[in-house]
């Protein structure tokens, strides 16, 4: 018998929404790959969500910023910055594609740490 959420979204569904954020993010990358955009780590969620992070062992904390607002510019969203109190910069921008039942959502994020004893590329 098939596993279900606790919230009842059938298993169809959920799959139909992976397949949405599936072909989004084959387009995402090859997209990408034509205008040297930079490579991103990606998520796909449960419920087709992507979640593209430029993440702080490739890239030193410039570079996370120049990625995120790329991606961003790409696909049309803005980017948010927020520092925290421990000393992270987390930058991220929201986005949705599509109408209707092909709709895909997702971020583009970055966390980037302040401090300058934080093993990064820029400063091993």
């Amino acid at each position: 018998m098939p596993v279900r959420r606790s919230d009842a979204v059938p298993i169809a569904t959920l799959h139909r929404w992976q397949s949405n954020g599936q072909r989004q993010l084959a387009a995402f990358l090859t997209h990408g790959a034509k205008t040297d955009l930079p490579p991103l780590m990606w998520t796909l969620a449960q419920t087709g969500a992507l979640t593209g992070e430029a993440d702080g062992l490739e890239y030193t904390p410039e570079g996370q910023r120049a990625a995120v607002t790329q991606w961003a510019a790409h696909v049309g969203a803005i980017v948010t910055s927020r520092t925290t109190s421990d000393g992270r910069e987390e930058l991220y921008a929201g986005w949705k594609i599509g109408k209707g039942m092909e709709e895909v959502g997702g971020c583009f994020r970055a966390t980037i740490f302040l401090d300058d004893e934080a093993p990064q590329p820029g400063n091993r």
